[in-house]
């Protein structure tokens, strides 16, 4: 008896042990939870793949953000800078690239179990912006905004590592943002972030080899058309000879949003010209609408081609993404989160991610069930300010008329596209003035070209009202005005090009301002603001006799392409030279002689 119980006891012993083994080893494995991450807000801005997992730039936090694509979760999230900009993987590794525009660094990383590490980080100019790397792993291009430059760095790949060794500089005429990387793998065309220009740059010589001067402005999307044989850009075009009245507004005359196609092979046959560095002006290319009276598609974002040749294009200033095989019909629309910026595919490409900026978010599109089906959440965000519902309204093209253009549409993130608009900001029809920027717009009063705008918010009213024609939005509000002005007056003017390029100090630099002085330029732009309340007749006049002026700022005036009211002078040189500004000093003051205009543009440069 004393044999079998203990025999009865050991059976169920072995058996519980048995019983907890097995479900050990085969139960399914547990959800891994969220990790505890600060309140507070990221603003995802650009997203790559690396293996089996999604890595999203964190924008304002200077952050890495990894998602796991098998289980549609976020997985963590690494410091690696200020400001993260820009992202790029390498083929076929787990390294990947990314830019930070306040450190001014390019910070190899790679990605190991869900998680980003850094290595040993390079210099580059000021504020790198996107980030390239070419298909065999060995170049990498950063394009700098406020330097106005690009530079190549070779890539020496070792043992998961990688370290970046800055090869060449090369300056441009225009402030560079998004880049891409011909399939030939031997030409880069670089991106006008403001404007409508395209350098193409030879990989193998290192060497800017032309400019296209487009008509366009806010290039937001570079890809491969599915035919293999066109560059498509997303991008907006503005009219400048349609007024901001609501018709015009309405029918899209206005501001275009548009994808264009340019022959690839056009380009780069055009490259093969010995002329160096030439500019070309295109003035026209295939080109595809996008949205349509009633239901426009402000702010044209991210575009991605599919193997299977569908098109999939952020319509940021809507909040929504939208997708088709033939750009010739109506494209199907999916509501995202606020603001999507940046496209990404799974492996397998049955899935797209999008990066929503304002929602701290990453949206998971579904192709086979064609809906959005998970939003994955990047952290718990922290109470918005009025500044924070401010910068979101900027870039919010539903306070237009029908959705067509926000305050960035011409103002470039603050800045401006460098065009003309009629906005009837001078009470005149038929004669357009160039977009202002508003970068350090706060210590600039009066506004407008006529200086009729004596506070800031009043001027952010008739933007609303006139010029988008949104008096019936929703977002119409004042309290949806002061947000704005709030977040106007965050805005630093744009910093110098000597500044950028650390040159200050250029001996002709005293000279100049010794020349400014002289020549009474102080008085119109009176430092620190380089401007003044009143307005001045300089000797030139609008299409309606229009002679006095209010003066725009000086600060970060290096940083423009044209100048006057109606942009007659495409360069510096042309505004003293060519129309020897501001033509009111004394009949005996003679004209500054080519050494002196030298040595004047020395010091505006460092303004």
């Amino acid at each position: 008896m004393a044999d079998s119980k203990y025999l009865r006891y050991y059976l169920l012993a072995l058996l519980s042990f048995f019983t907890v083994a097995t479900t050990e080893q085969f139960s399914p494995a547990a959800e891994p939870s969220m990790p505890e991450v600060e309140k507070t807000l990221r603003r995802p801005i650009d997203l790559t793949r690396v293996g089996e997992w999604i890595v999203s730039a964190i924008h304002l936090e200077g952050s890495g953000s990894v998602i796991d694509t098998s289980r549609h979760t976020f997985r963590s999230e690494t410091k690696l800078g200020g400001r993260i900009r820009s992202l790029a993987a390498i083929d076929q590794s787990n390294i990947l690239l990314a830019v930070d525009e306040e450190y001014l660094k390019l910070i190899p990383c790679n990605v190991v179990q869900g998680h980003v590490s850094s290595f040993q980080t390079a210099d580059t100019a000021h504020t790198p912006i996107d980030v390239v790397v070419d298909r065999h792993g060995k170049i990498a291009s950063v394009s700098c905004l406020w330097a106005r430059q690009v530079q190549l760095f070779d890539l020496r790949v070792t043992n998961s590592t990688v370290s970046p060794d800055l090869s060449v500089t090369i300056d441009l005429p225009f402030n560079p943002g998004i880049q891409w990387i011909a399939p030939d793998n031997e030409h880069l065309l670089v991106a006008d972030h403001f404007g409508g220009h395209l350098a193409l740059i030879d990989l193998k010589t290192r060497k800017l080899r032309l400019i296209y001067q487009i008509g366009v402005h806010n290039i937001r999307g570079l890809a491969l058309s599915p035919d293999g044989e066109h560059l498509m850009l997303t991008h907006q075009l503005l009219n400048d000879l349609a007024a901001t009245e609501r018709q015009r507004v309405f029918w899209g005359t206005v501001l275009e949003n548009l994808v264009r196609a340019i022959p690839l092979q056009d380009l780069l046959d055009r490259a093969a010209d010995p002329a160096s560095a030439n500019i070309v002006k295109v003035a026209h290319w295939l080109q595809y609408p996008l949205g349509e009276p009633g239901n426009a598609a402000g702010d044209p974002g991210d575009i991605l081609v599919m193997d299977d040749k569908e098109i999939f294009i952020c319509f940021s200033g809507t909040s929504q993404i939208a997708h088709e095989e033939n750009l010739f019909h109506p494209l199907e629309r999916h509501e995202t989160g606020r603001r999507p910026v940046a496209l990404e595919t799974s492996a397998d490409q049955t899935r797209v991610y999008i990066a929503n900026y304002f929602d701290d978010s990453i949206s998971v599109f579904d192709r086979e069930q064609n809906r959005i089906v998970d939003t994955i959440s990047l952290g718990k965000m922290k109470p918005w300010t009025q500044v924070d519902h401010g910068h979101a309204l900027f870039f919010n093209s539903r306070l237009s008329l029908d959705g067509w253009y926000s305050c960035h549409s011409c103002h470039p993130d603050g800045h401006t596209n460098g065009l003309l608009n009629e906005n009837m900001s001078d009470f005149q029809i038929d004669s357009p003035k160039r977009v202002l920027t508003l970068l350090g717009t706060n210590q600039t009063a009066p506004w407008a070209w006529t200086g009729n705008q004596s506070t800031l918010q009043s001027q952010v009213h008739k933007s609303i009202h006139v010029t988008m024609q949104g008096g019936n939005s929703r977002l119409a509000t004042t309290a949806n005005e002061q947000a704005i002005v709030a977040f106007l007056e965050t805005l630093s003017p744009a910093p110098s090009l000597s500044e950028a390029h650390g040159t200050t100090t250029h001996p002709s630099v005293l000279r100049g301002e010794q020349i400014f002085q002289s020549r009474q330029c102080h008085t119109c732009h009176i430092p620190p603001s380089y401007t003044s309340n009143s307005k001045y007749d300089v000797g030139i006049h609008d299409e309606y006799g229009l002679k006095e002026f209010n003066p725009p700022s000086l600060r970060g005036i290096s940083q423009r392409n044209r100048f006057f009211h109606d942009n007659r002078a495409q360069t510096l040189i042309e505004v003293f030279s060519k129309y020897n500004h501001p033509q009111t000093g004394p009949p005996t003051e003679t004209p500054l002689t080519p050494a002196q205009i030298s040595d004047l543009i020395q010091f505006l440069r460092t303004l």
